[in-house]
C-alpha cells in the first residue's frame, strides 16, 4: 500500500497531482489506521517510548521527507494528508515538541566513523540526517583512525576534541571504534550514541544495535534449508563486533546440530582479508559449501579467492555477506546479505541523540534492531550431489 503515490523518490509532489492526498476510498483510509496501529503495537513490544519520523512515514506509506513537510504544514500539502500524518505522528509519540521549521538552525551532530571506505555508513548517515532535519540539525561525518604509523589503531583524539570546541550537539559513533576510553573521555560532556556496536558497551551510553544473533541465524537458516552442511565462515578479527558475529554463527550452526561443520577462518571487515581467509577456505582438504561473511566487502574478497580458485558461484560455493550495501545489489557481485535495518538504525539513533541534547535524563538505553535476509545469486543453489563436484589438484 502506498498513500504516496503522487510523490517522487526524493520527497518532492508532483504539482498535477492531488499533492500528497492519499489516493483510495475509505478502505484505504481504514487500511492506514491498521498500518498505524501495526507500527505503535511493534513499538510497544520492542520497548520504543517515541517513533521516529521514519515509523510515522512508513506507517502511511509515503517518504520522510513528505511526512516532515506535512508536519510544517507545507502549503503543497493537501490538509487531509496533513491531518493524517499528524494523527499518525501523535499516535507513535513522535517528539513534537522537537519539530523545528524549515528555517531553523539547532546545531551540528557529529557522525564519528573508522574508515569511509565502508558503503553502509552512507546507508546510515542518510537515515540519520533525514531525523535531524526534522529538529533543525545537521550531520557532519568524521573519521577518526589516526593513519601515522605511531598509532596504526588509535582513535584522533585530538580531532574529536576539536569538534567539542566547535560546539557540536553531540555525538554519533558507528560500529567500535579503537581505544573507546580515550574517546569518550574526548568528548567530554556532549552526549554520545553508538549505532551497529558491540555489546560490551550497553551500559556506558545509548547503543542501537544490530540483533546478529538473528542475522547469523537467518543466514544459516537459508543455506541450511538449500542443503548445504559444510558452511564457513570468514571474520572474527579486528573488533568485538566480527567476534560477536562469528559466536552467533556457531550459535546458529549449533541449533542445526552442525557443531562439528561451523569453522571459522580468522578475517576482519577488509576485502583483501576476506581474499586471503577465502582462499585457505577453498585450498583445504575440507572444502566449505557455502560462506558467510562478516561484511559485505569481506564477501566481495571470498568471491575473488573463489574465481581464482576456479570455484563456479552458487552452483560449488554460495556467498553470503552481511550489511545489504550497494556492494551486494550490484548487478556484478549479487550477493546474499542481511538487511540491519539501516533506516530504523539511524533514525533511531539519531533521535536517541537530540532527546540527549533537549536534557532527557535516564539510565544507558540500548536497543537490538531485528535485520532480515536478502537472497541473490550468490547462494541461489544448493550443493551440488559428490558425483558432479569437479576434482582439484591442489598448487603449492
Amino acid at each position: 500500500m502506498s498513500s504516496d503515490a503522487s510523490a517522487s523518490s526524493d520527497g518532492t509532489i508532483d504539482p498535477a497531482s492531488d499533492s500528497g492526498a492519499p489516493r483510495g476510498d475509505e478502505g484505504e483510509s481504514g487500511q492506514v489506521v491498521e498500518n498505524v496501529e501495526q507500527t505503535a503495537e511493534e513499538l510497544d513490544s520492542s520497548g520504543q517510548q517515541r517513533g521516529t519520523l521514519r515509523d510515522v512515514a512508513d506507517s502511511l506509506g509515503i517518504s520522510s521527507a513528505v511526512a516532515l513537510r506535512a508536519l510544517r504544514g507545507a502549503e503543497e500539502i493537501k490538509p487531509l494528508m496533513a491531518t493524517r500524518v499528524r494523527e499518525a505522528a501523535e499516535r507513535l509519540r513522535f517528539p513534537l515538541e522537537e519539530l523545528s521549521e524549515e528555517t531553523d538552525h539547532r546545531g551540528i551532530v557529529a557522525v564519528l566513523v573508522n574508515t569511509m571506505r565502508n558503503t553502509w555508513i552512507s546507508d546510515l548517515v542518510r537515515a540519520i540526517r533525514i531525523e535531524l532535519t526534522a529538529t533543525g540539525r545537521s550531520a557532519i561525518v568524521v573519521p577518526t583512525r589516526r593513519r601515522v604509523p605511531e598509532h596504526p589503531v588509535a582513535a584522533d583524539t585530538d580531532a574529536i576534541e576539536s569538534l567539542v570546541q566547535l560546539g557540536v550537539d553531540g555525538f554519533l559513533m558507528v560500529s567500535d571504534l579503537a581505544d573507546m576510553d580515550s574517546v569518550l573521555e574526548a568528548t567530554g560532556d556532549r552526549p554520545f550514541v553508538g549505532i551497529g556496536c558491540s555489546q560490551d558497551f550497553r551500559g556506558r551510553f545509548d547503543t542501537v544495535r544490530i540483533d546478529d544473533e538473528v542475522g547469523q541465524g537467518l543466514l544459516v537458516d537459508h543455506l541450511v534449508g538449500l542443503g548445504h552442511r559444510e558452511i564457513a565462515h570468514v571474520g572474527g578479527v579486528g573488533a568485538a563486533v566480527a567476534r560477536e558475529r562469528a559466536d552467533a554463527f556457531r550459535k546458529a550452526m549449533a541449533r542445526h546440530g552442525l557443531e562439528e561443520q561451523a569453522r571459522v577462518e580468522p578475517g576482519d571487515f577488509t576485502e583483501q582479508v576476506g581474499q586471503t581467509a577465502g582462499s585457505m577456505l577453498l585450498r583445504g582438504s575440507r572444502v566449505p559449501t557455502a560462506v558467510t561473511c562478516a561484511n559485505d566487502v569481506t564477501a566481495v574478497g571470498v568471491l575473488s579467492a573463489a574465481r581464482e580458485a576456479g570455484y563456479s558461484v552458487p552452483e560449488e560455493l554460495a556467498v553470503a555477506g552481511y550489511g545489504n550495501t550497494s556492494l551486494a545489489s550490484s548487478g556484478v557481485s549479487q550477493i546474499t546479505s542481511v538487511d540491519p535495518n539501516s533506516d530504523r538504525l539511524g533514525a533511531l539513533a539519531a533521535q536517541f541523540l537530540v532527546e540527549r541534547v533537549s536534557g532527557f535524563e535516564s539510565p544507558p538505553r540500548d536497543v537490538a534492531v531485528a535485520p532480515s535476509v536478502v537472497v541473490r545469486r550468490s547462494s541461489s543453489a544448493g550443493p551440488r550431489p559428490e558425483s558432479t563436484k569437479r576434482k582439484r589438484v591442489s598448487v603449492d
